[in-house]
């Protein structure tokens, strides 16, 4: 089978349907109606001679074929893309496609500014094209493994094989209470660990209950699989729960949420930058790690304080 332009917009509609797990999501991400979404994976399923998915009550199904089919995509894209921004380079232009990762809430974070490096990329690389993908940790790194994603930043795990994880910055968390939580109009004299320890948490399964690091006797009651949702659990009123400082702030201004044990009882969390081992990175990427240093730079040189002062 030789591959035609209709055949990689066939697939590039297909891969929009898998990682959506749904025609409905890939029509609003490409902008289709629903006869295009189905004409194309029509397409390519008569031009492959076999069935990529099901569809029915049950939900949105790849057949053995079609899970198969999307794993080599994932590999063709990869190389397409390399291709575009080797040719690019050639004409001294940044060309080609980013697909950045991050988790979730991070806009809030002065020192995180990703919107600044979209406005370079839009101004300096115009020909190139920017994808992102806000999900779990976990999920974050499966894609970048796999070629779904070429870079990811995301808080610090383990090892994983086949991938470069590089230290970026540090984002602090404390730990709050919300109103209707018989912490939050207590005297500090009367917080302790201890007191503490007495109430119901909510933590985060991928961040390996380090969140009660401080408090070994308290009960993880509830998990949540991102930071809004175990917001949404603190500020119940019911649940302790670590949040990052940035995220909260105007919660805590507004009196909403309370910090406890501000001093002692605060958590770090390192930020990675993870890409893969094997690939050389294209132009695009390449600028994008640049502009994501100089920011890193800029944030250390307005917190390091004056000399004298």
């Amino acid at each position: 089978m030789q591959f035609a332009q209709s055949d990689l917009r066939a697939l590039t509609v297909f891969r929009a349907v898998v990682e959506h797990k749904s025609f409905l999501g890939a029509q609003i991400t490409l902008g289709l109606s629903q006869s295009a979404v189905s004409f194309h994976i029509k397409a390519l399923e008569d031009r492959l001679g076999y069935k990529l998915c099901r569809r029915g009550r049950a939900g949105f199904e790849l057949t053995d074929r079609g899970a198969i089919v999307h794993a080599k995509s994932k590999a063709l894209f990869l190389a397409l893309n390399a291709f575009e921004s080797e040719i690019g380079t050639l004409k001294n232009r940044i060309t080609g496609t980013l697909r950045l990762g991050l988790v979730d809430n991070t806009i809030t974070d002065a020192d995180l500014p990703i919107h600044r490096i979209i406005a370079r990329i839009s101004d300096k690389a115009p020909e190139a094209r920017l994808e992102l993908v806000i999900d779990s940790p976990d999920a974050l790194l499966a894609e970048i493994a796999n070629g779904g994603l070429d870079i990811a930043i995301l808080p610090e795990t383990e090892p994983y094989q086949g991938l470069k994880l590089s230290r970026l910055r540090d984002e602090m968390h404390s730990l709050y209470c919300a109103k209707g939580h018989p912490l939050f109009t207590a005297d500090d004299a009367d917080i302790s660990v201890q007191r503490v320890e007495g109430f119901d948490f909510v933590v985060r399964p991928y961040a390996n209950m380090r969140e009660l690091q401080y408090f070994p006797g308290a009960r993880a009651k509830a998990s949540a699989s991102n930071m809004e949702a175990q917001a949404m659990f603190v500020m119940s009123g019911r649940y302790l729960g670590y949040l990052p400082d940035h995220y909260v702030a105007d919660w805590v201004q507004k009196g909403i949420l309370r910090a406890l044990l501000p001093k002692e009882g605060r958590i770090n969390s390192p930020f990675i930058i993870a890409t893969r081992l094997s690939e050389r990175p294209s132009t695009i990427l390449d600028f994008f790690i640049r502009e994501l240093a100089g920011l890193a730079s800029e944030t250390l040189h307005r917190k390091k304080p004056l000399i004298g002062k």
